[in-house]
């Protein structure tokens, strides 16, 4: 029996209020991040919190999240659905109530990953068209209860990770390039013919500016995640899923023109990512590069401006990541089995944080700062 798209989201937020965990309190100076996790009993919840003082509150998701756009002016979190997921939960950063959920619409499905304007009007979902194969950014309407009142191409295959420029007028996309389909789950259905490119375009128009496509020397080599400077270089993080010996650069550089660079690093660290990185950000200086290997078991750090590699520091299944608010060079950093720790870019080590509760979840890939 199908159920229609109002009840069905009427169900599952009425499923998803009912459960959540009762709000802790932050100090009106704590600087507070979110991120999706897991408990032990396997439930997925969209978790804030604070570095020193743990948990604030925790909402129950219907699966597991993935990453999480911050609303400009508005209390509101979207948490995206894992790829390749159906639903996108918008819940209030203050409460921890949920305001409503997205349903993709048919034919469609998430990859994880959105953002807000500049004006925070709209929000934008990288999704997957499933009868072209190509990749769209839907648009939702905050004031219509995030009805979705268009979309616009990505100009490429599996996009994934998306961000304005500062201007706040240009999309930057990465296009994984691999196609998907929820009916066969997480598997790459053209591993061997993948397309990744970096997309810059209009946003109001959706014209494309520039592409860079890498597929034609670098076929296997999936761009994921982005972190935007200051100054409005782009820099990117992927996944190769080629042969392993190959060991191709996973992060590098876009400039606003469209010009790309790879950051070196040693052929002994590289290989000890094994060939993915899971998140990138850049310190509260837009100078410092962090990038994380959950299959690696390693955060790794450079100095964007020089391109000079700068070092690693080892954490078993690493993958969240956020600039820290306290200083130059700091990240917050969380793991799927060891809580969420603060690593720094000059001393290239990690450290204990003192939210203790904090050990409790198995945290998913992103963290966001709020």
């Amino acid at each position: 029996m199908q159920i229609d798209r109002r009840s069905f989201i009427a169900a599952l937020a009425a499923s998803v209020a009912g459960t959540m965990a009762p709000a802790g309190f932050a100090r009106a100076d704590e600087r507070l991040f979110v991120s999706s996790t897991n408990d032990a009993e396997g439930m997925s919840a969209l978790t804030v919190f604070s570095v020193d003082g743990g948990t604030v509150f925790r909402t129950k998701l219907p699966a597991r999240g993935h990453d999480i756009a911050v609303h400009p002016t508005l209390p509101d979190l979207a948490v995206f659905a894992r790829r390749p997921g159906d639903w996108t939960a918008v819940v209030n950063r203050r409460s921890g109530t949920v305001i409503t959920l997205i349903r993709s619409p048919e034919h469609r499905h998430f990859f994880g990953h959105g953002m807000y304007s500049a004006d925070g009007r709209l929000l934008y979902a990288t999704e997957n068209d499933l009868d072209s194969g190509q990749g769209v950014l839907g648009v939702y309407d905050v004031a219509k209860n995030y009805a979705r009142v268009g979309e616009q191409p990505t100009h490429g295959i599996g996009p994934h990770d998306t961000t304005f420029l500062p201007d706040g007028k240009t999309i930057v996309v990465a296009n994984g390039g691999a196609k998907t389909d929820p009916a066969s789950g997480r598997e790459i259905l053209n591993k061997h013919s993948m397309e990744p490119s970096l997309s810059v375009f209009d946003a109001a128009t959706g014209d494309l500016r520039h592409k860079i496509d890498f597929g034609s020397r670098l076929t296997g080599l999936s761009m994921r995640h982005l972190a935007v400077a200051p100054d409005g270089e782009v820099v990117f993080a992927s996944q190769y899923e080629g042969d392993l010996d190959e060991m191709p650069p996973l992060v590098g550089t876009l400039t606003p023109d469209g010009k790309t660079r790879f950051l070196e690093i040693p052929d002994r660290d590289l290989a000890s990512l094994n060939s993915y990185l899971g998140a990138v950000q850049l310190d509260r200086s837009g100078r410092l590069i962090a990038a994380t290997s959950p299959r690696g078991g390693f955060v790794v750090f450079w100095d964007r401006e020089s391109g000079r590699y700068l070092g690693r520091a080892p954490l078993p299944d690493v993958c969240g990541v956020a600039a820290s608010p306290e200083k130059d060079g700091l990240f917050v950093v969380s793991s799927g089995n060891s809580g969420v720790r603060l690593a720094d870019a000059t001393r290239h080590d990690v450290a204990h944080v003192g939210g203790s509760d904090l050990y409790k979840f198995m945290w998913d890939n992103h963290i966001e700062m709020i």
